[in-house]
């Protein structure tokens, strides 16, 4: 029986969003063909029809990843600049370093996610990563009202607390919470 062109890509979107969990809750190495298509919900011999390689797949769900995160960051740059600007980059900080954000089975953030994996993957998948932080970095840039150099700053400040938080969580819950406070007020106290 052959699938309609809008089930096929119903059925690549979910393998996508299936891969897109799993790499974020154990990198891409640690997550099987067969384990990610069980997860959508399709059989193993179906991959195929939608990528022509794991390594295809894992660039794409990276594509995916940082799309949905620009998508984020850039609600906040499109609000009016100033205050409102300034109001919606703490909201954004505060839910980036919240414990539902360390508490999440998978990272959300694809730089928490895939930072530590991207440089053992294909060139493509690492291509795809450079170009989804570098635009990371322009919104985030456009949100602050600065310059690259501080959005990367930032990032770093963003992108290694809820790292740090999360590494520490599962032994040290009152360790893990004080570093997502510490970098969360020191964050917030310097939007003014």
């Amino acid at each position: 029986m052959r699938l309609s062109k809008e089930q096929t890509a119903d059925n690549k979107a979910r393998v996508l969003d299936a891969a897109l969990a799993l790499f974020a809750e154990r990198g891409f190495a640690g997550v099987a063909v067969s384990e990610l298509m069980a997860q959508a919900g399709l059989t193993h011999g179906g991959f195929y029809n939608h990528f022509e390689s794991k390594a295809a797949l894992e660039a794409e769900a990276c594509a995916l990843a940082f799309n949905r995160a620009l998508a984020a960051i850039g609600k906040v740059a499109a609000r009016p600049a100033g205050a409102e600007r300034r109001a919606g980059l703490k909201l954004f900080v505060r839910r980036y370093l919240s414990e539902k954000a360390r508490d999440a089975k998978g990272a959300l953030c694809p730089m928490v996610a895939f930072s530590t994996d991207v440089m053992r993957e294909s060139p493509d998948v690492q291509s795809r990563y450079a170009k989804g932080f570098a635009a990371y970095v322009e919104t985030l840039a456009t949100a602050m009202e600065s310059d690259r150099a501080s959005a990367m700053m930032l990032l770093a400040e963003l992108v290694g607390g809820l790292k740090l938080a999360r590494s520490l969580s599962a032994t040290d819950r009152a360790l893990s919470d004080a570093v997502l406070a510490a970098t969360r007020e020191e964050i917030i106290g310097r939007l003014g």
